[in-house]
């Protein structure tokens, strides 16, 4: 005979194990600080490509401005400038992808104990059964 309970703790498990799941799994294979590391690496290549990107974009705006500004060949005041605002933005840029990889893993960590949690009762469930179907023969 088929128990709704199981049926109801098998299709929860099946939900867990979906797409979310399995990113879930593989983010919490790591450990916290590992996690963290590897995102901020991530972080540190995407944030320079976007501060290219604004970069060029920003130079691209000043075009005029900067062409009477070349001309007066200030280039290391420039170059400051530049490196000065590039280690503020990735500072920033560099925190926000650390608390985000902490407060993923964190999620994760409480899903994958939820998910134990499901499993062991579906497994107590199993056993349960088994005894009792032991004690009828």
């Amino acid at each position: 005979m088929i128990s709704q309970d199981r049926v109801r703790q098998m299709s929860r498990l099946a939900m867990m194990e979906s797409d979310v799941g399995q990113n879930e799994v593989k983010v919490y294979s790591y450990r916290r600080i590992d996690y963290v590391i590897v995102q901020i690496l991530k972080g540190f290549f995407m944030g320079t490509i976007c501060f290219a990107a604004i970069m060029v974009l920003w130079l691209g705006y000043i075009w005029d401005d900067l062409n009477t500004f070349f001309a007066d060949a200030q280039y290391m005041a420039f170059l400051v400038k530049v490196l000065k605002w590039y280690g503020i933005f990735m500072a920033a840029y560099l925190g926000i992808c650390a608390v985000t990889a902490v407060v993923r893993f964190n999620q994760c960590k409480k899903q994958r104990h939820l998910y134990l949690r499901y499993l062991k009762r579906l497994r107590k469930s199993y056993a349960l059964s088994e005894i009792s179907r032991e004690k009828t023969d």
